[in-house]
This record gives structure tokens, C-alpha cells and sequence, in this order.
């Protein structure tokens, strides 16, 4: 927690005083040292569970700050991530949802986690061949949740979500383009917070909350997620202050 928290300060110093200075020789020092800062800081994000395949039985994990969301993994213009390994050829995209606990640590970027209860996409989860995996991340003193598609194929002539916290779908980009496109710009209208059809009709499987097996169930029944009460609007934090929109 200390290293993290040192290692952002510095790079985010560092990178203040490039913005003052410019490609001056101060500022090239102190740009290729946040460089640097921020190799380490993706070789320290922790590998969190998020889902299991329901098609392959893989478990998805995923290099995830689950400390705060102060941390550049959280940036959304610019987030700073390390590869995901081995995800099955069915994954499509994940999503995610964070019921904040206010006050918010300030941070220099624009996060979007999400709205604060977890949902599902229905144009997605209308294809016959895609499922929803729901589990519970929490991110420090928020509770978060992923939600994850999987599907034998790619959905034809629909643009997949973004990856949680994120303005691109790296893996899924439908142009091959890494970090220069957007799959789709989220809206509230999207959303479908009404989990309960789409357990009952087999569409959204889920993992209990802390369950490191990653066991996947089916149905209502015990499912923790029904009826969690939270703003549906998307979160978008600056410098600490929440805007809902």
C-alpha cells in the first residue's frame, strides 16, 4: 500500500512538472521516469478472479487495482494496464459497476466506473450464443462488480462495450486498433438493472462474493444481486468530486 501509493505520487508529480516545463531536458528526465513509474506500476497490479466461462470452464483473471481508484488503471483516457493472459477464445468484453464509499481519494484523471449497481446490456445478452458472468470486485472501500460476456462467436453487426473503466475494447477493437478506437460510448439507456429475467432465463450467471473457486450458478435462488439498490446513472470522478449523469 505504501510503495503503491508513493509510486503514484512521485509519477504524478513527475508528470505535473512536465506539463509546466515541456520536452525541456528537466521535462524528458521527468516523463521517462513516469515511464518507468508506470512499467512498475502495471508489474504490480494483482491478478483478481472475475469470472469462469460458461462455455469453456476457464477462469478469467484479470491484472485489476483493487486497492483504490486513484491508481492509473483507473484513468479512463489513459489507462495504464498490463496484458491479460490466457483468456478463452469465448471472452467479448467486461463491464463493471462500483458503489462508491464517499469521500473519494482525489485523483489527477477522469475515472468512469461505472454506475453504482450492477446491470446487464441486453442487445448483447439477446444473442442466443452470449452469457453474462456477475461477481463481485471490491476496490478497496468500494464494492465493485464485473460483469463479463462470453459467446462462441462475436456477435455480427453489434458493437461490444467497453472494458470496465475504459473508453476502448483493446482486445475486441473492430478496426485492430489497440488504444485508438471506441467499441461503444456507453448510455444509461443501455442498461437493464432488472437482473431477474435474465437469471431466470439462464442469459446472466453468477459467483457468489468471495468465492476464490469461482463456481458459477444459475437462477434466483441465494443470488446475492437481486434488487441491490444503487444510482443508475453513469459515475464519472474528478479530483475526488462525483458527477452523475
Amino acid at each position: 500500500m505504501r510503495e503503491r501509493l508513493a509510486l503514484l505520487d512521485e509519477g504524478n508529480r513527475l508528470h505535473t512538472l512536465y506539463r509546466e516545463v515541456g520536452y525541456t531536458p528537466e521535462g524528458k528526465d521527468a516523463i521517462y521516469r513516469v515511464f518507468d513509474l508506470q512499467d512498475e506500476y502495471r508489474r504490480q497490479l494483482p491478478e483478481v478472479i472475475v469470472a469462469r466461462c460458461p462455455f469453456t470452464d476457464a477462469v478469467v483473471r484479470w491484472p485489476l487495482d483493487n486497492v483504490d481508484l486513484d491508481g492509473w488503471y483507473w484513468d479512463w483516457d489513459q489507462p495504464i494496464r498490463r496484458h491479460v493472459a490466457g483468456l478463452p477464445f469465448s471472452w467479448l468484453t467486461m463491464e463493471g459497476a462500483v458503489r462508491l464509499a464517499e469521500p473519494v481519494t482525489a485523483a489527477p484523471f477522469h475515472a468512469m466506473p461505472g454506475p453504482a449497481a450492477p446491470y446487464v446490456v441486453p442487445r448483447l445478452l439477446e444473442d442466443p450464443e452470449v452469457r453474462a458472468v456477475l461477481s463481485e470486485s471490491p476496490i478497496g472501500r468500494h464494492t465493485g462488480w464485473a460483469i463479463t460476456y462470453f459467446g462462441n462467436r462475436r456477435p455480427e453487426d453489434i458493437a461490444l462495450e467497453n472494458v470496465w473503466g475504459s473508453r476502448t475494447n483493446e482486445i475486441h477493437d473492430p478496426r485492430g486498433l489497440e488504444r485508438d478506437s471506441s467499441e461503444h460510448v456507453p448510455k444509461p439507456s443501455d442498461h437493464d438493472f432488472d437482473l431477474r429475467p435474465w437469471l431466470e432465463a439462464g442469459r446472466l450467471l453468477w459467483i457468489a462474493p468471495g468465492d476464490t473457486d469461482a463456481a458459477l450458478h444459475e437462477g434466483t435462488a441465494e443470488c446475492p444481486y437481486l434488487d441491490i439498490e444503487g444510482d443508475h446513472r453513469e459515475q464519472l470522478i474528478n479530483r475526488g468530486e462525483i458527477i452523475r449523469y
